[in-house]
């Protein structure tokens, strides 16, 4: 059995994260794959977000974001719109404040702001953001019931809530892929894999957030939740 058909297995069943990032160094090497990556793994979710950008937005929140690249590289492509990101693990927010440094001095930040926060109680008033998106953070959620529901909550009626993550049950080619591309990062990349929902799993999140008519589709190697149909994007 080769080292890529021992991480495929155990993926049947959810295995939660017990502490994901809780090292502030193993937070800077994950930042850095995902700074070498980031053309490939953030042009589709980007490109989704920036699909549904009208005339009169002016806000736009991300749930989870990581070390901040997806919303720096947002906020870079719409200065004119406010872009503020949430997150509930402090070596994470550390790391993006530290990215978001750097955008500033080389004037690419455009108008974004990070805080920490618990995500099942979003800092923001009701109705108050234009796209609420989220990217590779769902299987981290301590509470995904209630931050689903608050991801509705500060939506405004007219705009769109976008949650992207990957699917445990993903076809195993898309899996191998992506193994094959973070080399040393792999056994980390599989834990995450593990703690992620299937599509039917999400669903079920959904339907006890009450939020039953929101979309659930499978591509690739992810799940992309929607709250409402989606505007095709290139891939």
């Amino acid at each position: 059995m080769t080292t890529t058909e021992a991480r495929l297995l155990n993926l049947t069943e959810r295995v939660p994260q017990a502490s994901p990032h809780d090292d502030i160094d193993k937070v800077r090497f994950y930042d850095l794959g995902m700074r070498r990556s980031a053309l490939m793994a953030y042009k589709r979710p980007s490109d989704r977000i920036l699909a549904h950008v009208r005339d009169g937005m002016t806000d736009l929140v991300e749930v989870g974001f990581n070390t901040g690249l997806l919303s720096l590289h947002v906020a870079g492509k719409l200065p004119d719109l406010a872009v503020s990101g949430v997150e509930e693990n402090q070596n994470l927010v550390d790391v993006a404040e530290d990215n978001l440094t750097l955008a500033v001095w080389a004037n690419s930040a455009g108008d974004v702001e990070f805080e920490m926060a618990k995500l099942n109680r979003l800092p923001f008033p009701d109705d108050s953001a234009d796209i609420v998106f989220s990217f590779s953070s769902l299987h981290r959620w301590r509470r995904p019931v209630e931050t689903l529901k608050e991801c509705a909550r500060i939506c405004k009626p007219d705009g769109i809530v976008i949650i992207e993550d990957m699917n445990r049950h993903a076809e195993e080619g898309h899996i191998t892929f992506i193994l094959q591309f973070v080399k040393e990062g792999g056994d980390e990349f599989m834990r995450s894999l593990q703690a992620a929902y299937t599509r039917d799993e999400a669903a079920e999140l959904l339907k006890e957030a009450g939020l039953a008519d929101w979309q659930v589709v499978e591509e690739d190697l992810g799940l992309v939740i929607s709250s409402r149909p989606l505007e095709p994007v290139s891939t």
